[in-house]
């Protein structure tokens, strides 16, 4: 740090003004919107030219054509001018929405932050006194305590959950095997009896289909499980 300081000091400005302010969602301010009307001074071209069969002449001489021909140019020069307007106003518009969302992430990324390391005792106290013997101090207290045992029981919920879907993942692999098991002996014995049949003069298209391995079963969804929980739960209660 004195390293740093010293080699601070001995910049062109001299002298310099550190500080390190721990920044908060509250803080940051969103940029303002910039709303941009379209500036008075330029002259907006007459659009009337553009339209088929805006003028009501037959028959034009060179002059008129000129003269037309010059109009032409100097609506499209305004055209020009216009459109080159619109697009700086777009372009700053879109530069600030830009902005905005950068700001708002970062608010965004600071709030959680500080609702995550925010403590109990914080959000009781708030930085300030309270009376402890309020009711609104005693529903906020009982609040937190509702959350917590919410909390806790949701990961209780969650371990039993993963529980139960390891002991059906176990049962359905033991399934499995012993499908694949019974599978396995079923084709040595439809080999032993293809070769037999085959001896005996049998053609390849009257021997006995090869046995097919069933689809491997599912783990069944959450729904699933909780359903059959309650199928259970309900035949249990009917025979006591």
């Amino acid at each position: 740090m004195r390293t740093l300081y010293a080699h601070l000091g001995n910049t062109s400005r001299g002298s310099l003004l550190l500080c390190s302010p721990k920044l908060k969602s509250s803080d940051s301010a969103i940029l303002s919107p910039i709303i941009q009307h379209f500036p008075s001074l330029i002259p907006r071209p007459n659009w009337s030219l553009s339209m088929p069969g805006s003028s009501k002449d037959s028959y034009k001489t060179r002059g008129q054509l000129e003269a037309e021909n010059k109009e032409l140019c100097k609506q499209l020069a305004l055209a020009h001018q216009n459109v080159t307007v619109r697009d700086q106003i777009l372009e700053e518009a879109n530069a600030t929405m830009v902005f905005q969302n950068m700001g708002l992430k970062k608010m965004n990324a600071l709030h959680e932050q500080e609702e995550k390391a925010m403590t109990d005792r914080a959000r009781l106290f708030k930085g300030k006194a309270q009376c402890l013997s309020l009711d609104k101090f005693y529903q906020e207290v009982q609040g937190l305590e509702e959350g917590r045992r919410a909390k806790e029981a949701g990961k209780e919920a969650k371990k039993v959950t993963r529980q139960r879907r390891k002991e059906l993942r176990e049962v359905v692999e033991k399934e499995w095997a012993e499908m694949k098991c019974k599978h396995a002996e079923k084709v040595e014995a439809w080999e032993k009896e293809c070769e037999a049949l085959t001896k005996g003069g049998a053609r390849k298209k009257d021997l006995p289909p090869k046995p097919k391995l069933g689809k491997k079963p599912q783990v069944p969804a959450e729904e699933d499980v909780d359903d059959d929980k309650e199928e259970e739960e309900s035949l249990d209660d009917g025979n006591v």
